[in-house]
């Protein structure tokens, strides 16, 4: 079945690269855009392993028309396509999964979308986050670890004066610190203060 459906797909004029499974996707993860995996090959679930393997790309999981599981990890990551499966389905529902991917802001082995305000961690777990610090960490990741002035981000974020004193920025980066860790398992701290601002600290 890998086989048929990644001669379909490349017909349809995507690039494919095949996997004997959701551990060997895994070497696929960095140059990748979308994960299609069959849900009933693998025990627990197709998109469940995906999921624990780190994968934070979106993933769409073939599954039973009788399956009663909601899709694994969170944040929206999971679409499911019901068998059997015509092929005009299946690249509708893999074009829907690469437009939803394409939302997503990838953090190290985080995904963030902004849209929904959810952090989806390496273990496919998805971490709310308020609409300031959705603004926060995307003004960061943006600066791709450049140091953004703490004026910057008072500009960007809230619409503040460089001339208005206020320790706001402070408390939500302490609590974006706190749920960035959540989503990435600990680890280290990826917001650093430096030099008047902030930098997201990525290696």
């Amino acid at each position: 079945m890998a086989r048929t459906l990644a001669e379909a797909l490349a017909g349809a004029g995507f690039a494919v690269a095949a996997a004997a499974g959701p551990g060997a996707a895994a070497a696929h993860f960095a140059e990748a855009d979308l994960v299609l995996a069959d849900r009933d090959a693998v025990e627990g679930g197709a998109d469940a392993v995906l999921a624990a393997e780190g994968c934070t790309l979106p993933i769409v999981a073939l599954t039973g028309a009788d399956d009663p599981r909601p899709p694994a990890g969170a944040g929206g990551q999971v679409m499911l396509l019901r068998k059997p499966l015509r092929l005009d389905a299946l690249v509708d529902g893999v074009r829907g999964g690469l437009a939803a991917g394409a939302g997503a802001l990838v953090i190290g082995r985080c995904r963030l979308f902004a849209t929904s305000r959810t952090l989806v961690g390496a273990a496919g777990e998805a971490v709310r986050l308020t609409d300031k610090e959705t603004q926060i960490l995307a003004r960061l990741a943006a600066a791709i670890g450049r140091v953004v002035p703490r004026e910057t981000l008072l500009a960007d974020v809230w619409g503040y004066g460089a001339a208005i004193a206020t320790h706001t920025i402070e408390t939500h980066v302490y609590r974006l610190r706190r749920k960035l860790a959540q989503a990435m398992a600990g680890g280290a701290d990826l917001i650093r203060a430096e030099d008047g601002g902030y930098r997201l600290a990525l290696a």
